[in-house]
């Protein structure tokens, strides 16, 4: 059974570096199939674990819609899963999956959709996922994340960071992600 861990708040506060830290100290601990997905536009998480991306899931996303007219159901998973696999990337003991981030103005709510349809496609063949989630609330509130066990809030010590913490523990309260555990890490605190 996959493992999901979501690292989610305010920008700034340090989820690209918790992320990063538990994605290494998982390939330390003998984890062996480990995906780590960085879910932010920014592509933080793949600078952080030293990893070149290449083609990101929104390239795969215009690629994929230009040319699924015409194929059946099952021809369409199988493109989805065979081109996700192009575009992750291998690391020391784990493999990366960026989302990238669209040419046009607006909105990454495509994007966003896509990335949830992937991470159900390609999590399955994972022990061990660990997201690095876009800052804010978007990304919750659009159920890009359906299903996780381990919903990391982090937060400084800050009113901003904290009450952004907050907004999302309830968005996903409201039965936006389904989530067994749930816990603030408070980061920066001197």
């Amino acid at each position: 059974m996959t493992r999901v861990m979501a690292f989610c708040g305010k920008g700034g506060v340090g989820k690209t570096f918790l992320a990063s830290a538990s994605v290494r100290l998982l390939v330390e601990g003998g984890w062996k199939k480990i995906l780590a997905v960085d879910a932010d536009p920014s592509s933080g998480l793949s600078q952080a674990l030293g990893v070149r991306t290449g083609k990101t899931v929104e390239d795969l996303r215009k690629e994929w819609l230009s040319s699924w007219r015409g194929l059946s159901r099952e021809e369409l998973a199988l493109s989805l899963d065979y081109g996700v696999m192009k575009i992750m990337e291998e690391g020391r003991g784990f493999a990366l999956l960026a989302m990238g981030r669209p040419e046009e103005e607006g909105c990454y709510c495509k994007v966003n959709e896509f990335l949830r349809e992937v991470l159900t496609s390609v999590s399955k063949g994972f022990e061990v996922v660990v997201i690095d989630g876009e800052a804010g609330v978007e990304q919750i509130n659009r159920r890009v994340m359906r299903e996780v066990n381990d919903l990391l809030l982090v937060s400084d010590s800050s009113p901003k960071s904290l009450r952004v913490a907050s907004i999302i523990k309830e968005v996903a309260d409201r039965g936006a992600v389904g989530y067994e555990r749930a816990g603030l890490v408070l980061n920066k605190v001197v």
